[in-house]
Formats: structure tokens, sequence, C-alpha cells
């Protein structure tokens, strides 16, 4: 494995690190025990965070194919993601609030270069094993999450451990500015010349980017999949945590075992998605994995409504951490299967459109449905549940026949 990989794989750690430590754990239960926050308190502020990254993303990832820096542009918001992350709970409640939506939208619009990279360090045969590979090291920045919270904020409180989080995303994210090698991208005609403004030249491909979207056949319903599934997984990533600690009754720390559960499971079970991937083809590995989410998420809301036991929850993070893996293992090469080569940043700007409109709307849903109409959070995982449903059926209806000739 060259370094190019290693160190393609190794920045996931870093972004698992955010979304695993920050998002899905500490920064909610830092919001409900310490600071009387509530489940719209976390929903609304991610979604706001998450809609500036909306409405950045197509336009940078257009920006970048004209420019061709992406590498530049993933340093740039990586820093300043590890940087705001870094001040997380050292200021007032307002204040860290602005930091956590600096973090979230800096982390998710450096995710349209780190996604388009994936053809930098592959080839078609191999991407589903590297995509899965990077989805199963990235889970060490979950087992380091983990470990900040048991060692670090039981001792010393959240801020602090905000601001280790904050410097390991930095650090985790300057191998693949150092080693990594980009590919030559092919350009274009139908775009406007050099010669011309740049504002100009990546609104023009932006617009294009939409109108063009039917000579890719399957990809209008796989981003419209994508959409839903992003909303059923980011809303459920976010908020398992407070699901556990004020519907089931466990602990903080019974909390952090249970997601160190799920971890164990994800490592091992990205790999084995990557090379089922490269056998068996994205789609059908992607139904069979949201078919066992349908499942899932019964057993979790089962769980809530029924009182079945906090012993049930062992097996439910278990198989939670093998799925999520089986999901993101398929998303990017299912995506890479569907456009060329010279449009990656450019569709993956879109790619990365869908997926944070659909975490906006489920945040803040979840936000709605439990809080503010009051109706629970068993009924805000039901909704959850319905998304994916959905999505497996705009999957299933994809026909990859004309993708595969045109390809």
């Amino acid at each position: 494995m060259n370094l190019s990989i290693i160190s393609w794989v190794i920045y996931d750690i870093g972004n698992t690190l955010f979304n695993a430590g920050v998002t899905g754990l500490f920064f909610p239960l830092w919001i409900i025990t310490k600071l009387n926050g509530t489940d719209a308190t976390v929903g609304y502020t991610l979604s706001l965070a998450l809609l500036v990254s909306l409405l950045i993303s197509p336009i940078v990832g257009a920006l970048s194919d004209q420019t061709n820096k992406r590498k530049l542009f993933l340093a740039i918001f990586t820093f300043i993601c590890g940087i705001s992350t870094t001040f997380i709970g050292n200021n007032s409640i307002v204040i860290s609030l602005i930091y956590y939506g600096i973090s979230v939208t800096c982390l998710h619009v450096g995710d349209i270069f780190y996604n388009s990279m994936l053809k930098d360090v592959s080839h078609k045969n191999n991407i589903g094993i590297i995509g899965g590979i990077g989805a199963g090291v990235g889970y060490f920045g979950a087992i380091i999450a983990i470990l900040i919270g048991l060692f670090i904020i039981e001792n010393n409180g959240y801020p602090v451990g905000f601001m280790i989080i904050g410097l390991f995303i930095i650090l985790y994210g300057i191998p693949i500015l150092i080693f990594l090698n980009e590919k030559p991208q092919q350009t274009q005609n139908r775009y406007i010349k050099s010669s011309q403004k740049l504002f100009i030249r990546f609104v023009k491909q932006l617009s294009d980017t939409m109108s063009h979207i039917k000579e890719f056949p399957g990809l209008g319903r796989f981003l419209l999949a994508r959409f839903w599934y992003s909303w059923a997984l980011y809303t459920a990533s976010t908020f398992t945590s407070l699901y556990i600690l004020e519907t089931i009754g466990m602990s903080e720390r019974q909390i952090q075992y249970l997601i160190f559960t799920g971890i164990v499971t994800a490592i091992p079970s990205a790999l084995i998605w990557g090379k089922l991937v490269d056998k068996f083809g994205a789609k059908p590995i992607i139904s069979l994995v949201l078919i066992l989410w349908i499942i899932n998420l019964a057993l979790s809301i089962g769980s809530g409504v029924l009182n079945l036991g906090d012993n049930i929850w062992w097996f439910i993070s278990g198989l939670t951490g093998i799925l999520i893996s089986g999901v993101w293992s398929c998303d990017r090469p299912f995506m890479h299967q569907l456009i060329s080569d010279e449009f990656i940043g450019e569709y993956f700007g879109i790619h990365g459109f869908t997926g944070r409109l659909g975490s906006i709307i489920g945040t803040a849903s979840w936000g709605l449905i439990a809080t503010t109409l009051n109706l629970g959070q068993p009924a805000a995982l039901l909704s959850l549940g319905i998304c994916i449903l959905l999505s497996l059926i705009i999957i299933i209806n994809i026909d990859l026949g004309t993708t595969n000739e045109k390809n």
C-alpha cells in the first residue's frame, strides 16, 4: 500500500473522530446534561450548520474542478474545522454553538474533496476495498473519541475534550496534503474558457451540472436515495446517544461502552463490505444493508416502547456498527460507478449537496417531532425508518445496464 493510499485512509480518522466524538456523543450530551438544553437545541443548531455547507458544497466543488486545487481547498477547510473545534465549550453557550456550526460546515465541505480523491488512490477493480479500508480505519477515530471521553472528559470536562479533538483533526489531515498524488483531471469544452472570470466559470458549470445530470443514467435516482438514507443515518448517529440516555435510561458511561461495541464491529465489517462491493457491485450490497437497517431501527423503537431491557442494546449497537460501515463502504463506489472521471469534483459537490440536505431536514425533524411537537423520541426514530424504506425502494429501481454501457 503506497503513501497516497495510506494518507487518504488516515484522513478518515479525523473525520470520524469529529462525527463520532463531537456530533454523535459529546456535543449532544454536553448540551443536555451540563447546559439543560433539549433535542431541539442540538437539532436546530446542527441543521443550520448543515444548511450553510449545503449552499457552499456545489459551488466549491465546481470551483475545485476549474482550478485543479482540491488539496488546497481540503487543507483550508480541514484547518478551520480543527481550530474552531478547539474553541467549543470555552465561551458562552451562543459562541460555542457558533464554533460548533463552523466546524460542522467546514468538515462537510472538506468531504467533497476527500471523497473525490478516492479515484486518485484506486482503480475500478479495487475502489470498493480501498473505500472499505478507509471506512474501517476511520473508525479508529471513534475509538480515540471513546478514550478521550473516558480518560479526559470525565476528569477534565468537555471543553478540554473538544480542544484535543480539534488538534487531532488537524494532525490527521496533514498526511494527505503531503503524500497524496492527484491524478490529472480532464476538462470539458462545454464550459467557459479559462480566460474568463472564475466566478462566471463555476456558476456556469454549476448550472450545467444539473442540466446534464440525465447524461448519467441512474445518477439522479441514486442522489435521491442518498438524500433519504442520509436523512436517516446522520440523524440517527447524532441522536442515538440522547435516545439511549433519555428514553432507555442508561448512563453516559454506558453509552460510551455501547458506542465502543459498535466501533469494534464496524472496523472489520467495513473491510468485508468493501470486498463484497468489489465482487457483487454496490447496488445489491447497499440494498441488503438498508433492509438490515430497517430491522435494526425496529428493534431500537421496540426497546424504547416495550421496555425490552438494556441488554438488547449490546446487540443493537454491534449491528449498528456493521450497518453504518456497510452504507459508507457502498456510497462512494456507487457514486463513482455512475459518473465519468472528468466530473468527479462537480458531481461530488451535488453528492454532498443531497447528503447535507437530507441531514438538515433530518436533524431539524428530530427536534421538531421529539421536542417541539412533543411526540417523543420513539416517534422521531420511526420517521427515520420510513426514510430508509424510501431509499431502499429507489435503489432497487436503479437500472445499471445503461450506466455500464456508457461508462
